[in-house]
């Protein structure tokens, strides 16, 4: 029989942990209002609870026993702001973020996907939809499988798994769905006074992957149902300005009836008994919702898991698959558990799902890389490959099964190395040795590519010089030998180029004045290009990334780096190996994460790495 299961988990979470004395403070100091701390210091309750808790104050006591939050997670220092939030992490890299974890868990790969559903109501944009939006971080430009977007909060993750179910029974071939849902909801925090929903409110994302298999009997999701509360329709949202509303009272109402009501049904259907259930993962804004549901279901409060929102807060839909995350990384879902699963919320959607945890055996082996063959079979055109960001970028080309020929000047035991790892995975690799300074090597090379009557499917010049005593050399290297390569080269292209430029185009450091010139003018003419390029059939790419954790830039006076630093916005340095894995991507993925894109013509920049500041 059919049965479906979560095959694969992951979250991610806002980068700045944001304690309940971070908002006590605020309070304090007069930038929140609604708790009045002297009064809670005087609660018998709170007095009791001091004598065993001498550190805590009657802030972190409220939040902590009786709201139920001790930590939350956001995508900027406290407390956001719009500036502050221009620069940070969106739901979009919180939503790649999450998904890519979910599919090293699963053991499944990208293009394996067969559908992709997720939900939001804090998008980083209004359109494309944000699940096109983290499938374009995953796939190449022929994968055509579909991408949902749901603007649904709380109930988002159910109403998804419920649809992805129907999926997958009118697609008898599909086998494995994304569904994932991403929050940045400190975003509605903005013009907000009331403590509430700074203590609840957090920034997060989680996915799992969805797989149908055949099993003797039924496991995984066994029942879905979603309902919707008219009475809660202008209760709880955000307006068109991204300004919050909520009523806190009725939601409290509300939500406590809904979520033992979905749940009840759910039980009834599947034929479980209260009593029966070993779990029960919620989501709601807190304990004041959450103990009055569970008393109604008669369910014990040791078998509440709060875990999630005890130390990722209030992250909307993702709540549940992030709770589901955490049980997996903290090896509790044993096979045979039974875990009920209810959620309700903004603007009235609320519902709940069953889920019988599968035997071990269903489990695929999980994956550290994601992209293992992709380019079987293409040859790849390397310039510069023994260079320290060159070899990174080549070690990528092998991992993903690409052919190579490997251009270098120097350091010829480095591609000596690449080429024997190559060859050990069945990949056909060419050497060529030429120096971009004397134009009758870059001549000698053109004419031994042209020889060897092979078409090129991708392009990569990581080739380069940071200075140089030879009068021309600099322009030579970065600029001119590469360009005359490429349009050697061009009649027999049929793919994509990425040309590595550097974030120093984009401000002034005089030490490296020849270099940024190059690359800058480079720049230019393959913008100029970029029609003619895209007209046949090609794909562009200029990628700037920021200052590296090695390289060139080493050569640069550690003031000036820092200068430069500053000036782009960068916090810290990129790790080589990681920038060599997007740029690869970058050959055939249309976005990559922690990339800024841009268009100049036809041609796409991305900065990667740093942001520019604005005036916001």
């Amino acid at each position: 029989m059919n049965s479906y299961i979560f095959s694969g988990f992951g979250h991610a979470a806002g980068k700045f942990s944001i304690s309940n004395e971070f908002i006590a403070d605020a309070l304090r100091k007069g930038f929140l209002r609604g708790f009045d701390e002297n009064r809670m210091a005087k609660n018998k309750d709170y007095q009791t609870y001091l004598e065993k808790n001498p550190d805590i104050g009657p802030f972190d006591y409220f939040v902590r026993e009786k709201m139920g939050f001790k930590n939350r997670w956001h995508v900027t220092p406290f407390p956001p702001t719009i500036k502050k939030l221009y620069y940070a992490e969106t739901s979009l890299e919180l939503g790649v973020q999450a998904v890519e974890k979910a599919l090293k868990n699963s053991g499944i790969y990208p293009n394996q996907i067969d559908a992709w559903f997720v939900s939001t109501v804090s998008p980083n944009q209004k359109a494309p939809g944000l699940a096109a939006s983290i499938k374009s971080h995953f796939v190449g430009f022929k994968n055509f499988t579909p991408a949902f977007s749901l603007t649904s909060g709380c109930a988002g993750f159910n109403i998804n798994l419920e649809r992805a179910i129907e999926y997958f029974k009118v697609h008898p071939e599909a086998k494995h769905l994304v569904i994932a849902h991403a929050e940045t909801m400190s975003s509605f925090l903005t013009q907000r006074v009331k403590f509430v929903p700074f203590v609840t409110f957090a920034d997060g994302a989680a996915a799992v992957i969805l797989s149908r298999i055949e099993t003797e009997r039924a496991c995984g999701v066994l029942e879905v149902n979603n309902y919707h509360d008219m009475q809660m329709i202008d209760f709880v949202g955000v307006d068109k300005y991204w300004n919050l509303y909520m009523d806190d009272s009725l939601i409290k109402d509300r939500a406590a009836t809904n979520i033992p009501e979905a749940s009840i049904k759910a039980l009834k259907k599947t034929g479980w008994k209260s009593n029966e259930i070993d779990l029960c993962v919620p989501h709601q804004t807190g304990n004041a919702i959450l103990y009055p549901a569970a008393k109604s279901l008669g369910l014990p409060l040791e078998k509440l898991y709060l875990e999630a929102q005890h130390e990722f807060g209030n992250v909307s839909g993702a709540t549940v698959p992030l709770a589901f995350s955490m049980m997996c990384e903290q090896n509790r879902l044993k096979p045979g558990m039974k875990i009920l699963s209810p959620m309700a919320g903004v603007g009235g959607n609320y519902g709940a799902f069953t889920y019988l945890v599968p035997d071990e055996k269903y489990q695929k082996l999980k994956t550290d890389y994601l992209y293992t063959n992709d380019l079987k079979g293409a040859n790849t055109l390397v310039l510069g490959a023994s260079g320290t960001l060159g070899s990174s970028i080549t070690t990528e080309l092998i991992k993903r099964g690409s052919n190579l020929i490997l251009h270098y000047n120097r350091n010829k035991a480095v591609v000596d190395a690449l080429k024997t790892e190559a060859e050990a995975k069945g990949l056909q690799v060419t050497l060529i040795k030429a120096d971009f300074n004397i134009p009758d090597e870059v001549d000698a090379m053109v004419t031994l590519l042209a020889g060897q009557n092979k078409s090129y499917r991708h392009f990569v010049n990581a080739a380069g010089v940071l200075m140089s005593l030879k009068p021309g050399k600099v322009g030579r290297v970065n600029h001119y030998a590469p360009l005359q390569i490429f349009k050697a080269i061009f009649p027999r292209f049929k793919g994509s180029a990425v040309f590595v430029g550097a974030a120093a185009e984009d401000v002034n450091v005089p030490e490296i004045h020849p270099f940024i010139s190059a690359k800058r003018s480079l720049h230019g003419v393959m913008a100029s290009m970029s029609g003619e390029i895209y007209k046949a059939k090609n794909y562009l790419v200029w990628y700037q990334p920021g200052i590296l954790n090695g390289g060139m830039l080493r050569n640069i006076d550690s003031k000036a780096l820092y200068q430069f630093a500053v000036e782009i916005g960068q916090e810290k340095p990129l790790e080589i190996d990681k920038t060599a894995e997007r740029i690869v991507s970058s050959l055939y993925i249309p976005k990559v994460e922690g990339a800024r894109h841009t268009y100049e013509n036809a041609m796409v920049v991305r900065r990667d790495g740093y942001q520019l500041e604005v005036d916001i």
